[in-house]
């Protein structure tokens, strides 16, 4: 077994390789396989190489992939064209090439595995090139890996310099745009060994995917999926954004793996991002950033796997991420392969990889194939295999520090989470007592204080006009109390995460005109009057009638509560895309600017006292939030000081 690696420039340079004395003793193989990787992702220019090989080499199978950088003797190479033959002394090689969109990929890759079946050969391995931007490959990949082989599979998503979704894989007569080319590897002494790692760390806490759509993440912890890389990273919604977001994948644990997944392109409607691999919804994530230093560290690792291997021939397929993290030092991970055996491939948009314990479509990550023809025959060992390259270890003592610093940046990144990490759960198991300790507490308060209000109310009824006054003060205060240990009931439910919704089909607008009904004599109390603008009739939600009455409730109540005599609140209700708005308008004092970010967390109350006296604990306006997002929705509010507040929230239709 035999490989050769070229670069093309043009046409004449292809036909002075096909002429060189190593390819032409090389002739009499069973076998050649002849792959493409170029920058120039111009269909003329596949066929038109294919066309010159096949007219002096007929035999030979040809395939290829537009890329992001090419790789030649384990170098890095730019907009080029690297060719490699391979030449197998006794192996069969057989080649299925399909259409494949965004409609038939299930059964792209289940008549692959058909096809393969059909051949009735020993198969030793399966090489698969895909369109991953244009098409579903992790459905076309699950589906074929899901039919029990028993062979490893490697290979790659084509790529495209521009990012303009313009990616080609060849057959060696078509050029497909939405495609699969697999070259089927067989025979009794062919062996076939596949390596792959990854070298990402977590960098950010935890979240998880609350909504998806195919291959879009619509939502992350409840947000717009975008927002999350403009919080963590500063990256902005503009042409460049795969670029920048390039080092930044989502790293994910699944069935004892670390994956990782790279954003691709934002939709601007709705904010969410599309990945060219597969998501699930509840799945949770970190955002990862590559440690130069571990990706060398177990690139070293798997070179000396890979030289206990023997191989006589490397193919590599390695994500994109990977050249734009490591810049000019990414051939510290790709150039030592080429010390054990010859040695191309070509930078990703996704790789393939199947073994006996692992099989999955990934990001990120390099995939490195040994091919080898008979037995191992015992080598010596390689030489610089056996530790890791040191970035230190060069004569000119400020060369290539950057990677060294960013190495410790990313150390000490890594150790402050799991401090804060660390501190985050303690802090959790202190708010578990807390809540604990307060639902004991309101618990035990309660029973008495029902009795203490029973009493009082009984001898407000009985006694004279004497005492009358003493009797009223004890219903008063312990009513306030008893509402008091509610709200504090409700708070510590919702901290454990105990909100019980009971959701029932319910005519919202109705249940909203009752309530400003109830809420018009506590109004009329200050002469303060209460009106309703509704947009629409009726609208039916699916909401807990109960808990939104407490909502409407809290709100109308405060704005009552912080309005001047005299004045008018304003309940609007209108229809906003999929979700009715609900906005609570008073001309009451209003609040500072400071104090608006603070008003929905519990026990924060602003600098605003009550009209008329009446008392207020910040409870209220904490439990209504939880409330509002239980169901999905959301809430805010404006407020300017002597002109009034505007609380808004959203219930989805």
């Amino acid at each position: 077994m035999k490989q050769f690696n070229y670069t093309l420039t043009d046409l004449e340079s292809l036909t002075a390789i096909l002429q060189l004395d190593e390819i032409e003793k090389c002739s009499d193989s069973q076998s050649l396989l002849i792959q493409i990787f170029t920058a120039k992702n111009e269909k003329a220019w596949f066929k038109a190489i294919g066309n010159s090989i096949k007219a002096r080499i007929p035999s030979a199978k040809i395939i290829g992939a537009s890329s992001v950088g090419e790789i030649k003797d384990g170098k890095l190479f730019t907009d080029s064209t690297v060719i490699v033959f391979t030449f197998f002394e006794s192996s069969c090689l057989n080649i299925f090439s399909y259409d494949c969109n965004k409609h038939n990929e299930e059964l792209v890759g289940k008549t692959l595995f058909n096809d393969i079946e059909a051949l009735k050969q020993e198969v030793k391995g399966v090489l698969i090139l895909s369109n991953p931007v244009n098409n579903d490959s992790t459905k076309f990949f699950n589906s074929f890996i899901s039919c029990n082989i028993s062979y490893p599979v490697f290979g790659g998503g084509a790529g495209d310099y521009a990012n303009m979704r313009k990616t080609l894989v060849f057959d060696g007569d078509r050029c497909f745009d939405q495609g699969v080319v697999s070259i089927v590897f067989s025979g009794e002494n062919l062996h076939i060994e596949p390596f792959t790692y990854l070298g990402w760390h977590p960098l950010t806490k935890e979240m998880t995917i609350t909504e998806v759509d195919g291959m879009s993440v619509k939502e992350i912890d409840g947000i717009p999926a975008f927002s999350i890389f403009k919080k963590y990273l500063n990256i902005k919604f503009d042409n460049s954004f795969f670029q920048n977001v390039l080092e930044f994948p989502l790293l994910i644990y699944r069935e004892g793996q670390i994956i990782a997944r790279v954003p691709f392109f934002v939709n601007e409607e709705n904010e969410s991002i599309e990945f060219l691999a597969d998501i699930k919804l509840g799945e949770k994530f970190r955002i990862g950033y590559g440690n130069p230093q571990t990706i060398i560290n177990e690139s070293v690792h798997i070179q000396n796997k890979m030289f206990d291997f023997e191989p006589e021939a490397i193919l590599l397929y390695t994500c994109i991420c990977r050249r734009f993290l490591m810049q000019k030092d990414v051939e510290f991970e790709t150039s030592p392969f080429n010390q054990i055996a010859p040695t191309a491939g070509f930078y990703t948009f996704g790789e393939f990889f199947a073994n006996n314990t692992y099989k999955a479509l990934l990001n990120s990550t390099m995939v490195a194939v040994g091919f080898r023809e008979g037995e191992k025959q015992k080598k010596k060992e390689a030489p610089g295999l056996n530790q890791s390259p040191n970035f230190n270890q060069h004569i000119d003592p400020y060369e290539n520090k950057h990677t060294r610093i960013l190495s410790h940046l990313l150390y000490f990144i890594d150790a402050t989470i799991q401090e804060l990490e660390e501190q985050n759960k303690k802090l959790k198991i202190l708010n578990e007592q807390k809540n604990e300790f307060l639902g004991i507490a309101a618990h035990d308060l309660r029973n008495p204080l029902c009795v203490i209000q029973g009493f009082s109310e009984l001898l407000e009824e009985q006694i004279g006009d004497k005492y009358k006054d003493y009797t009223s003060m004890i219903t008063k205060e312990s009513t306030k109390m008893l509402q008091l240990v509610d709200d504090l009931l409700d708070v510590t439910k919702i901290e454990a995460g105990n909100l019980d919704l009971k959701k029932d089909k319910t005519d919202y607008i109705k249940l909203v005109r009752q309530n400003i009904k109830i809420n018009s004599f506590l109004a009329q109390n200050k002469k303060i009057k209460l009106i309703g603008e509704f947009e629409m009739e009726n609208q039916v939600l699916s909401i807990d009638p109960g808990k939104i009455e407490q909502v409407l409730n809290n709100l109308i109540g405060n704005a009552i509560k912080y309005s001047h005599p005299d004045t008018i609140i304003c309940l609007k209700i209108f229809k906003e895309g999929n979700q009715i708005i609900t906005q609570v308008i008073d001309q009451g004092q209003g609040m500072r600017k400071g104090e608006i970010d603070q008003i929905f967390h519990a026990f924060k109350r602003t600098s605003t006292t009550p009209t008329a006296g009446e008392t207020s604990h910040g409870l209220g306006l904490a439990i209504v939030k939880k409330i509002v997002e239980g169901h999905n929705g959301t809430i805010s509010v404006s407020s300017e000081p002597s002109k009034g507040s505007t609380f808004t929230f959203s219930l989805p239709i």
